[in-house]
């Protein structure tokens, strides 16, 4: 759902390779020798992205003018590189996602080296075959084609077991036929998606990564969700409680290496979070405000729509009002989670409800209330203390924030994760 888009100046850049990158050593066949030992989830993500060709080596063939008139050819100057561009990382998250794959923090808000889990990936891009037309007419656009074919070799690294525990290969090619120097995707960046693509079909990937993809948006189980309905006990409170008085049943969860952010929404300790908060752990640490502390079982999680229930001690805490339905645009609303460090928990925002959404089949409350790493999974309130949605998205175009969030709605949790609230079962 995140969306970047890269300027035909920085394609450009892309294509001649003068964008900007670190030394990496030539001398070691590996690209973690530095990695240390991580959590146990088993999300998918990009550590890092390596240009190993040659010095002097073709890499493609130049053109120019109307008619791609041969120009000469493009030589590889540098040798062996780590880049320094997040739009490959962009595309491998989204071609995982297509594959049905959970992959990285641009759905989440927590860190990416927080959020690694045991397992990361390298890719090794060991040639380029790219055929590239440049025409810039006096006084107007440039204007750019081309396509490119990539070698690449995928490198699956635990952080168990501190070893590269597969080696893949897989091509990608891509093409674009026209573009100006508005906005475009680049070349080699395109080529790189369908390279991940590819890696997402094969076998010894899937024997890694989990081989039961999610369910689409519009099936009603993950293939990890328990079909039992829960009954949530303890009805809303006598009186709503002031919105400086929320923090008290919303805690920091704890899992593996990563952090989020939950919320309590029963009397007997069953707590709201999100899916990617706890990947694939079957037990996390809560924090409540004041800084107890107790384990908390992972009772089920529903993966495409990012939504996970954990049962612990409630400490006491009463739960927080739930209330079905979409808010309405111009609502004052509030989030309440831990951005950022663990220190700042409890942290309190205000926003308005901007619009509600449908993206990629699911509902999507969009608001401008500030949320950041560490939030997801904490509750979106209304003026009641009452929570209408679950922080989930960031959406950033050119990886820059738009102050654009979204939240999923809690009627969405609640259908999903099978739940009912002694309210519903009154009626």
């Amino acid at each position: 759902m995140v969306q970047v888009t890269v300027s035909c100046r920085a394609v450009l850049a892309v294509l001649l390779l003068a964008f900007s990158a670190q030394a990496a050593s030539a001398q070691s066949p590996s690209l973690f020798e530095t990695e240390s030992s991580g959590g146990k989830s088993k999300p998918v993500n990009l550590s890092r992205v390596v240009f190993d060709l040659t010095p002097g080596q073709v890499w493609g063939k130049l053109r120019g003018g109307v008619f791609c008139i041969p120009a000469g050819s493009l030589k590889w100057e540098v040798g062996r590189f780590e880049i320094d561009n997040s739009a490959y990382v962009s595309v491998f998250k989204k071609e995982m996602r297509s594959a049905g794959y959970s992959s990285g923090s641009n759905s989440l808000f927590e860190e990416e080296k927080e959020s690694a889990g045991e397992f990361v990936i390298g890719a090794r891009v060991k040639s380029i075959d790219a055929r590239i037309c440049v025409w810039a007419p006096e006084g107007g656009p440039t204007y750019r084609y081309g396509s490119s074919i990539l070698n690449i070799e995928w490198q699956v690294y635990s952080r168990l077991k501190r070893t590269t525990v597969a080696i893949i290969s897989t091509g990608g090619s891509f093409e674009i036929k026209r573009a100006t120097n508005r906005e475009v995707e680049p070349i080699l960046i395109g080529a790189f998606a369908r390279g991940a693509a590819a890696l997402a079909e094969t076998e010894e990937f899937r024997k890694i990564f989990d081989t039961d993809a999610p369910a689409s948006a519009n099936s009603g189980d993950s293939g990890n969700i328990q079909s039992a309905q829960i009954q949530l006990s303890g009805g809303p409170p006598a009186a709503y409680r002031p919105i400086s008085e929320a923090s008290g049943s919303v805690v920091l969860v704890l899992a593996g290496g990563s952090m989020g952010s939950g919320f309590l929404v029963s009397s007997d300790g069953y707590l709201i979070t999100n899916a990617h908060v706890v990947g694939a752990e079957k037990t996390v640490r809560i924090r409540w405000s004041d800084g107890f502390e107790s384990d908390g079982e992972v009772i089920r999680s529903h993966k495409a729509r990012d939504v996970a229930l954990i049962k612990t001690n409630p400490h006491g805490r009463q739960p927080l009002a739930l209330r079905r339905g979409p808010p309405t645009p111009g609502t004052n609303v509030y989030a309440v989670g831990t951005p950022l460090d663990p220190k700042l928990q409890g942290s309190l925002t205000k926003g308005i409800v901007s619009a509600n959404r449908i993206m990629d089949g699911f509902s999507f409350i969009q608001s401008d209330v500030a949320v950041t790493h560490g939030n997801s999974g904490g509750p979106l309130l209304d003026e009641k203390s009452v929570v209408v949605g679950i922080t989930d998205l960031s959406f950033e175009p050119d990886g820059k924030p738009a102050n654009i969030n979204l939240f999923i709605p809690i009627g969405d949790a609640l259908d999903f994760l099978n739940l009912k609230t002694a309210q519903e079962t009154a009626k």
